[in-house]
């Protein structure tokens, strides 16, 4: 038993670029729009409180994709968690809002090709999306739907970080996404009173009720079939194991992400031939950068243990955790409506002219993905690669659709990323010296006091391979150029095939040095112009 469907376009992913992309598709035209999300409904309420998003991690609404071990971390695999829920990664993520800097959009045009992608041009889909709650200038709206604001609840940890960091000779920023990036400050966040504001809360749901968009989710996509190169239906299964298959009468629009965008081209026979042929799947086009230029911001937290119980332990356990109930659901204020990832610092380590490693300040410490927090009162400073040289790439395990792409990562291959690691490790030590901070933080637990953090130190460079984890930015799987080796071509239609687009953070040719949240809602935006200007 099977059910038939049919549309003018199909959207296979229902996370942040596919949200976006629906609502605009949908109330922009009267064309039909059908949204095929693998997940559930966003109804989980961790969801929505801004402090408790690492609860979602663990629960069915992410998914863990693991890869092969990683020689270059020490033979550790990297384990990188993606939203598997409406609103995808803006559902499960810390809610920072960083556009990212504004060379890294002139490089996509400039090195890469890209034309019409400069920073000229992608500023005003920015500002088109945005509602800013403090900024009113130039790089900032207050009429998109997009609401960002301020951090609730400021965390004196936090500030005294920010005060700690200027000590350390970083100016003070107080907008990362005006006309300049460099700095330390607060963040600006997707959150405001007491709620998370993802792309499927903000864009999405207040086009819901149109007759012309239809969305389902629990609904796993297997393959994309052809007819003489024109991508025409999606199959696809639900939980119970019923077919469906949807036709689309204009075009198939893929936003599943950097693991699952280039898994279903895999799965749908247009990738790497001897890799389609391998797995006994027809070739309909050969292109061999399908799954290739993974990138990810790799990062690896200096810990300090803090001297008196003023971290965030324990916040969730007991008569602290009923505080902070009352205060969320009584008085709508209090730790429950802060990101806790408050702030941070972008810094330029090696003299470059532009930050090459951002810095996440937090008042508790993080395990690695899929482990607990230290379970003590412990302070992080996060540094991470902004703009990582190291590629990986993705193939198949197998024909089966429910299977995970195999994922090799390399991603601290290169030394020039190793060595911004450690440049970052030791300027997070140096704020850590300063007085602002000292007198509340104790001993170092990482890279703690065995480890030598001087050049040439091999113990240094074996402690940072250990440590180092992803900061959940997978992109460029699907890289967009002009060159008819790319993925995708500067209107994001897959080549080599017709009625077939990718609109998501995989077709980044290069990482953007920042948050990848804001600039997939952009990508996909300009996606929805493209396709309802006719391009």
């Amino acid at each position: 038993m099977s059910e038939k469907f049919e549309a003018d376009y199909v959207i296979i992913g229902g996370g942040t670029a596919g949200s976006i992309l629906a609502a605009r598709l949908a109330s922009g035209s009267n064309k039909r729009v059908i949204l095929l999300e693998r997940g559930r409904n966003d109804l989980n309420r961790w969801i929505h409180i801004p402090a408790t998003f690492f609860r979602v991690l663990p629960s069915p609404d992410a998914d863990t994709v693991i890869s092969e071990p990683d020689d270059t971390l020490n033979g550790k695999p990297f384990v990188v968690p993606q939203g598997r829920v409406l609103g995808g990664g803006s559902s499960i993520n810390g809610m920072i809002y960083m556009r990212g800097q504004h060379q890294d959009y002139d490089d996509w045009e400039n090195l890469d090709g890209c034309k019409g992608w400069s920073y000229s041009k992608v500023l005003p889909t920015f500002i088109k999306q945005e509602k800013n709650t403090r900024i009113k200038d130039n790089y900032h709206g207050q009429n998109g739907k997009l609401i960002v604001s301020d951090p609730s609840c400021p965390h004196p940890l936090s500030s005294a970080l920010i005060n700690a960091s200027v000590s350390a000779g970083i100016k003070r920023s107080y907008d990362f996404n005006g006309s300049s990036q460099d700095g330390v400050g607060w963040y600006q966040v997707n959150a405001y009173k007491g709620k998370r504001q993802s792309a499927a809360t903000c864009f999405l749901k207040p086009e819901k009720w149109r007759e012309n968009l239809k969305i389902f989710t629990d609904l796993e996509a297997s393959r994309i079939c052809f007819q003489n190169r024109k991508a025409i239906h999606v199959e696809a299964k639900d939980q119970f194991g019923k077919d469906y298959y949807i036709k689309a009468n204009s075009e198939i629009i893929l936003t599943s992400g950097s693991f699952h965008s280039p898994k279903l081209l895999m799965l749908s026979g247009i990738g790497p031939a001897n890799e389609l042929l391998r797995h006994g799947i027809d070739v309909i086009y050969d292109s061999n950068e399908v799954g290739a230029n993974y990138q990810d911001h790799v990062g690896a937290p200096v810990t300090r243990r803090l001297k008196n119980a003023n971290g965030l332990y324990g916040e969730d356990k007991g008569l602290k955790a009923l505080k902070n109930s009352f205060n969320y659901f009584i008085l709508n204020k209090g730790l429950l409506t802060s990101n806790l990832l408050q702030a941070g610092a972008c810094v330029d380590s090696n003299g470059g002219g532009r930050p090459d490693v951002q810095y996440n300040f937090a008042p508790f410490a993080p395990g690695l993905p899929g482990d607990p927090p230290l379970p003590f009162h412990a302070i992080q400073i996060h540094p991470m690669t902004m703009r990582p040289k190291s590629r990986g790439r993705l193939t198949l395990k197998s024909k089966n659709s429910y299977d995970d792409p195999r994922f090799v990562t390399s991603m601290l291959d290169k030394e020039a990323d190793l060595d911004t690691l450690r440049r970052g490790v030791r300027i997070a030590q140096k704020i850590f010296d300063q007085p602002e901070i000292k007198d509340v933080v104790g001993e170092e637990i990482w890279p703690g006091p065995s480890v030598s953090t001087k050049v040439g130190s091999n113990t240094f460079d074996d402690a940072i391979r250990k440590q180092a984890r992803t900061i959940f930015h997978p992109s460029g799987t699907c890289r967009m150029g002009p060159d008819k080796s790319s993925v995708v071509d500067l209107s994001l239609r897959v080549r080599g095939v017709e009625g077939l687009r990718v609109a998501d953070c995989s077709i980044m040719p290069r990482l953007i040095s920042g948050n990848t949240n804001a600039p997939t809602m952009m990508i996909a935006d300009i996606c929805a112009d493209e396709i309802l200007s006719g391009n």
